[in-house]
């Protein structure tokens, strides 16, 4: 009786584990993915390296659904999780985490198929100048289509990128990308991918990134006015200025012929006086003979009354 109670609380336990374990495998395995890009990104605006899901929910899956996903348990928490809406735009995404041996269980609910999660990885190895690190997919999904993209650090010399992963190419960020196009993957899949490079300092590859908008500039960009709007305006300014100009010149003819009679006056009245004493009449003193000056009334020498005929 004895060993028939130990077997039933033995099968009890190997139950009980499994139903504790249903829920773990059923969140790796039942929610399919259309596609996922891995972008792996080394000292890019931290000293560790950035890694980027980019998940797209399979069809099949009806929404809002509720997603759980691991990342290594070094990287503390998420950085980012958000879904995509329609105008392409990221939105924050309330989760909760729990932590699994040496992974960090996220669980959230999406009301979109586009899905971007974010951490950074403290576990860059370095070597004086030798840079080392090793990412692992821990087969939490089944994938479609999966890519590996690595990013090529700024001022990094020498990178390698494998197994699996071309030769590099330059984009046009500026920056040289290593890609891997996994294609599909079964759920509880792994693999590795091993980065090793040389880089002589700390700098990061955000410093090096190009200046760009936001978002294609044009006219319907919030902020721009057309030029065929601003015209009305440019010439309700024309012709302020001209007013003013035409105003101003006014004024001052208007005052230029004010005071011009008043200069003229004065100028001609020498001139009257000139002429008056020219046609004047020359008048001698009766009594003495001695010429009288214009204006007199006496003579200047005896004082006679002088005659003015």
């Amino acid at each position: 009786m004895e060993n028939m109670s130990a077997a039933r609380r033995c099968i009890f336990i190997l139950i009980l584990l499994a139903l504790l374990a249903a829920p773990s495998a059923q969140a790796q395995s039942s929610t399919p993915l259309e596609s996922l890009v891995i972008q792996i990104l080394p000292e890019f605006d931290r000293p560790d390296v950035l890694v980027i899901y980019r998940l797209t929910l399979a069809a099949s899956v009806s929404l809002p659904a509720q997603i759980s996903l691991r990342i290594p348990r070094a990287a503390g928490a998420p950085y980012n999780v958000a879904w995509e809406d329609v105008d392409g735009l990221l939105y924050n995404l309330a989760y909760t985490t729990e932590v699994r041996g040496e992974w960090l269980q996220i669980t959230f609910t999406t009301p979109s198929a586009n899905l971007q999660v974010e951490y950074y990885d403290p576990r860059l190895e370095r070597e004086q100048t030798l840079r080392k690190f090793t990412y692992e997919w821990n087969g939490d999904f089944k994938v479609e289509n999966l890519v590996v993209s690595v990013q090529q650090p700024a001022n990094a010399e020498n990178m390698q990128a494998y197994p699996g992963f071309d030769a590099g190419q330059r984009l046009s960020d500026g920056f040289i990308y290593f890609t891997n196009p996994v294609g599909k993957v079964e759920a509880g899949v792994t693999f590795k991918v091993n980065l090793r490079y040389e880089k002589a300092d700390d700098s990061l590859s955000v410093g090096m990134l190009p200046v760009q908008p936001a978002q294609p500039l044009d006219e319907n960009t919030p902020g721009r006015t057309a030029a065929s709007a601003l015209l009305p305006v440019f010439l309700l300014v024309i012709g302020g200025v001209l007013l003013v100009v035409m105003v101003s010149w006014f004024l001052i003819r208007r005052d230029r012929e004010g005071s011009s009679p008043a200069r003229r006056y004065r100028h001609k009245r020498p001139a009257a006086a000139r002429i008056a004493e020219e046609v004047s009449p020359v008048v001698y003193c009766h009594q003495c003979g001695r010429r009288a000056e214009a204006g007199d009334l006496f003579c200047r020498t005896c004082g006679v009354r002088l005659r003015k005929e």
